[in-house]
């Protein structure tokens, strides 16, 4: 006689459970560990991403306000005749008794001292506009103005003549800025010049 064991059914799926969990595995160390790597290394990608983009704003921002500052005194001077008209061409540079800005009425005025027919050039600081009004909340920042006699057909070169010697003077702006509680030079953001004739 042949004895026949019928199985659980419940024991035969316990089984297939136990095989598979038998099979199932986690992570290996070096699975884990080229993982961590390759999320470390996107988040320092992004970090970097981050920090690029905050430097660039940063500078866009400051070019932004430097080419303002640098069009408020082309506004102040662009009405303004190179010579005082009262004057002409005896004194060159500001007239007696034109000690500040407010008191320019002609653009060689904004030579500053003249030293053998060459401006020195005025430093504005803190930055003016074109209503010659001091600007205070713009901390770090000046304005640099000079102005210079050129030859007409050599305008942009650094070789320039004595104010007054030739018909064109140029006027050249030039924007500064350092951090505010820095002891470095003041740095140059923007420069505009511009060309005034008859």
């Amino acid at each position: 006689r042949t004895c026949m064991t019928i199985r659980d059914p419940r024991s035969a799926i316990r089984d297939r459970a136990v095989r598979s969990r038998k099979r199932q595995r986690g992570f290996t160390l070096i699975e884990a560990a080229l993982t961590t790597v390759i999320i470390s290394t996107g988040v320092l990608a992004i970090l970097s991403a981050q920090q690029a983009f905050h430097r660039k704003n940063d500078w866009a921002q400051r070019s932004g306000t430097a080419m303002l500052l640098a069009n408020e005194l082309r506004e102040l001077t662009i009405t303004m005749p190179k010579h005082d008209p009262f004057t002409g061409l005896e004194t060159v540079g500001p007239e007696a008794g034109e000690t500040s800005v407010a008191d320019y009425d002609d653009i060689d005025d904004f030579a500053g001292v003249v030293v053998s027919g060459y401006g020195q050039g005025i430093t504005f600081d803190p930055p003016i506009n074109a209503l010659r009004q001091q600007v205070q909340d713009l901390p770090g920042w000046s304005q640099r103005i000079e102005v210079h006699s050129v030859l007409p057909d050599n305008i942009s070169s650094t070789f320039t003549q004595p104010l007054g010697t030739t018909q064109l003077l140029r006027v050249t702006v030039t924007v500064l800025w350092k951090r505010p509680s820095s002891t470095d030079e003041p740095k140059a953001i923007t420069t505009l010049s511009w060309v005034v004739g008859e």
